[in-house]
């Protein structure tokens, strides 16, 4: 028998409300992520035809990652726009293509999010779409994120710090650069 898994995780806010759901492709009951074609447009179409959105978030959005292919395919618009955050991948090279079908989902009412963001110049064609830049806490110190945090802040981007192994209560600072923050031990995916 086949079965299909999403798992998701909570997005914060400053305040520790929760903001969003991050979904995730899961291709068994495991709790890990094994790279699979089309996983992107397994999640967007299982989560309109064999989930329930409104079951999986509730009222909160759900950030959905798009691969080229999906994004290339037009795979998001099978979901609505104001319950969702498309991510595009860091694996994504922002091709003139790219940058007109980003154009062109948020005209129609998407907001999106760069995935893995890192400071660099290939981006800056997204940057003036794009509402969240998601920043691996991993990977950057907390010069560096207060760095992003002051050169973005106004030009209303903002900053969601994942890969947070802390719990809810102790991330001040990740709160203090960041205006949302997607926590791994605050609550593990299902």
């Amino acid at each position: 028998m086949y079965e299909k898994f999403i798992a998701r995780q909570p997005i914060f806010d400053e305040k520790l409300k929760l903001f969003a759901y991050e979904l995730l492709f899961r291709s068994s009951p495991e709790n890990s992520f094994r790279p699979q074609r089309e996983a992107s447009s397994s999640l967007i179409v299982d989560s309109t035809m064999l989930f329930d959105l409104q079951m999986l978030t509730g009222n909160a959005k759900a950030f959905i990652n798009l691969d080229l292919s999906s994004l290339q395919r037009g795979a998001a618009r099978l979901l609505p726009p104001g319950r969702v955050v498309v991510e595009i991948l860091e694996t994504i090279l922002p091709t003139p293509e790219v940058v007109q079908l980003c154009k062109d989902l948020c005209d129609a009412g998407y907001e999106l999010a760069l995935d893995d963001y890192v400071s660099h110049p290939k981006w800056e064609p997204l940057l003036a779409l794009a509402k969240f830049l998601k920043v691996d806490f991993r990977a950057s110190d907390s010069d560096a994120r207060a760095a992003m945090a002051r050169r973005h802040k106004g030009n209303g981007l903002q900053l969601l710090a994942e890969k947070v192994e802390t719990q809810p209560r102790s991330t001040k600072p990740v709160r203090s650069a960041t205006r949302f923050f997607r926590a791994i031990s605050s609550a593990n995916p299902r």
